[in-house]
């Protein structure tokens, strides 16, 4: 299993329908195969039904942060890339679309980034400098994932900025991007 697509349901929230049917509908599309999970600390009943409709893999945690509930989600996946959407739409689906030529093959990055809102080249590189957002996407090879140890478990909304820090840190390559 090449991919593998994380949804946290407490961050995502009312659009977790929208986002589940959009990266269904995408992935499907997908040569090699993919698979979604949805991270579930909320205990709501109806995500179980929402999960099998969507073919879905619901992974239950009562960890209270993100950071925790995404390691465990990872540990639960299969996928050599893991795929941490901010925000699904035509932008997403054109990278994502260009990305996936390069799972199979030869990459040239070991973590992608598309930024939540395209900016102009000066502001992106000095965004490149900062931190990411919680709204960008994030493309990692798994074995940088484990290879750091995951996302901090102590982290909330910061854990995937915090990720993409340790990692540009620890010398992955590291692509951001714009759709």
């Amino acid at each position: 299993m090449p991919i593998s697509l994380f949804l946290d349901a407490r961050t995502t929230g009312p659009k977790l329908p929208h986002m589940l049917h959009a990266l269904g509908h995408l992935a499907r599309q997908w040569p090699g195969g993919y698979e979604l999970l949805l991270v579930d600390d909320t205990d709501n009943e109806s995500l179980a039904s929402l999960a099998q409709q969507y073919h879905a893999t619901l992974v239950t945690s009562t960890a209270p942060t993100l950071g925790e509930r995404l390691n465990t989600a990872v540990a639960a996946s299969q996928g050599r890339v893991l795929l941490f959407p901010g925000s699904v739409g035509q932008p997403l689906s054109v990278w994502l679309g260009q990305r996936l030529a390069t799972v199979e093959g030869e990459r040239e990055w070991d973590v992608a980034v598309l930024l939540a809102r395209p900016q102009r080249p000066m502001v992106r590189w000095f965004r490149w400098l900062q931190r990411a957002s919680p709204l960008d996407t994030f493309w990692v090879a798994r074995t940088w994932f484990e290879r750091i140890g995951g996302c901090d478990p102590q982290l909330d909304s910061e854990a995937l900025p915090d990720l993409l820090e340790r990692l540009r840190a620890c010398q992955a390559r590291v692509s951001i991007e714009t759709a």
